[in-house]
């Protein structure tokens, strides 16, 4: 029991002497650092350009640029498809090493924000002109003439329904998240089945939307 213990500790000891050359050696050394964000964009083109899209290297950098990529389902307000949004973390700061030794810089260099993995349907794609001319007294039939993708005036009164239906839910956006399978969808039924059982994958945590 003894000399077990003896060589934990001279285990230990070599790890301690080993990262202790590791700090001595990143302070003796230069940190490399963009000297500006021009600087630093031209560090990203120059790997895109040097890496292929199929390349494991290209994988490997754009898994440390974006870190976390969670994907959700959202709805119009009024019904409808179900389509898929990503939050997206963006950490510029993985072009260089050196940035994670500087306290507050990476976090500087990282951003979060959403993308639209869809196409939205044709309402809410002429909803704001829809609404802008109604309110100039323009009336469903002339709006369908004056937009540039040429709706049908059904079209047009559907999007001015939707936009009343998002005010009257409050939103300031006409999707609202999906949490659960909606009861009036009928594309998707499987959920009903008694075999079916939806497990989150182990240790998932769901970020916040």
């Amino acid at each position: 029991m003894l000399e077990h213990k003896i060589r934990e500790i001279e285990e230990r000891e070599c790890q301690l002497l080993s990262r202790r050359r590791e700090l001595e050696l990143l302070h003796q050394r230069k940190l490399h650092l963009p000297a500006s964000t021009a600087e630093l964009r031209q560090m990203l083109e120059q790997e895109f350009e040097r890496l292929t899209i199929d390349s494991p290297e290209f994988g490997d950098l754009m898994r440390r640029m974006v870190p976390q990529f969670d994907v959700y389902l959202v709805r119009l307000c009024d019904g409808g498809h179900l389509a898929a949004r990503a939050r997206v973390t963006l950490a510029l700061g993985a072009m260089c090493e050196d940035i994670e030794l500087v306290p507050g810089l990476s976090d500087l260099l990282s951003r979060q924000f959403t993308i639209d993995l869809y196409e939205p349907p044709q309402r809410e794609r002429i909803r704001k002109q829809a609404v802008r001319l109604t309110a100039e007294g323009y009336d469903q039939r002339e709006i369908a003439a004056c937009i540039g993708e040429k709706p049908t005036q059904t079209a047009v009164q559907r999007a001015v329904a939707l936009d009343r239906a998002m005010r009257a839910s409050g939103l300031n956006d006409p999707y609202v998240t999906v949490l659960e399978l909606p009861a009036d969808y009928s594309k998707l039924r499987r959920h009903h089945n008694r075999k079916y059982c939806f497990r989150p994958h182990e240790n998932y945590q769901p970020q916040p939307l």
